[in-house]
């Protein structure tokens, strides 16, 4: 299958409970069987796993940057250098009153944007996906009022409700705009070149045993070339990879 399957694969695995999480109707049982998504699912590859979804988030909340960086440095080979020290992390407001968006263009004022514009567009389509990979329209917030009750009062009440919407839209790296995670993968997917060479990166490291380097990038454009006749098929990559003067002779 070509690596564009990495952010557009119309199929997944899933159990009764999985179907469920990516609202797939159908579905009984516990073993884990080959499903298709529906056409108009904001699910697809890799990058819109649960499992994926789940590890770059915290546990309570998620973060554009964080999922950015994944999908920069796992799937198109980018190399996001550490921050530097002293920078404090985007902690969303769950009293509602700013958007993480609007944080986050906080935080990039001075010398974080020129990095930040490398990653953070993947993250923000990906926020369309909570902690737990689940779809959504709009962020969590604190039920204010609440909070003001005695415990007993508020028990069987949800302590949290409906906030502010989902900002999921953005600008690519390149400058093209897009809505959604949707609008992404098409302009993604117009540039299958680029995911090539992302996983050729990290075959370039399993296969040889040491990390890629600037001399390196020649050879791995030759290889994403090589495959190109087969759009870029993950088998056509492994073979012009083990054929290549990169992994005989490194």
């Amino acid at each position: 299958l070509s690596v564009t399957n990495l952010i557009d694969a119309d199929w997944t695995f899933a159990n009764e409970a999985l179907a469920k999480h990516y609202q797939l109707a159908g579905i009984t049982g516990m073993e884990l069987r080959k499903v298709n998504f529906p056409a108009e699912s904001p699910y697809g590859g890799i990058w819109t796993n649960s499992s994926i979804l789940k590890t770059t988030a915290n546990g309570t909340t998620t973060s554009p940057i964080k999922r950015g960086v994944w999908v920069a440095e796992r799937l198109l080979g980018i190399v996001v250098p550490p921050p530097p020290p002293n920078i404090n992390p985007v902690e969303p407001d769950v009293r509602g009153a700013k958007s993480l968006k609007e944080l986050i263009a906080l935080h990039r004022k001075g010398s974080c944007n020129a990095c930040h514009a490398n990653f953070d567009p993947f993250g923000f389509a990906l926020e369309s996906f909570d902690v737990t990979g689940q779809y959504r329209k709009h962020y969590r917030e604190l039920n204010l009022e609440l909070t003001k009750l005695a415990a007993a009062e508020r028990r069987g009440k949800l302590l949290w409700r409906d906030g502010m919407p989902v900002e999921c839209g953005g600008e690519t790296p390149t400058g093209k705009s897009f809505a959604d995670i949707q609008e992404l993968r098409q302009l993604m997917l117009r540039e299958p070149q680029k995911l090539a060479y992302g996983l050729t990166c990290h075959l370039v490291t399993f296969a040889t045993g040491a990390p890629v380097t600037g001399t390196d990038h020649a050879a791995i454009q030759e290889i994403v070339a090589a495959a190109r006749v087969k759009n870029y098929g993950v088998r056509s990559l492994i073979h012009a990879l083990v054929l290549s003067e990169l992994f005989l002779h490194k």
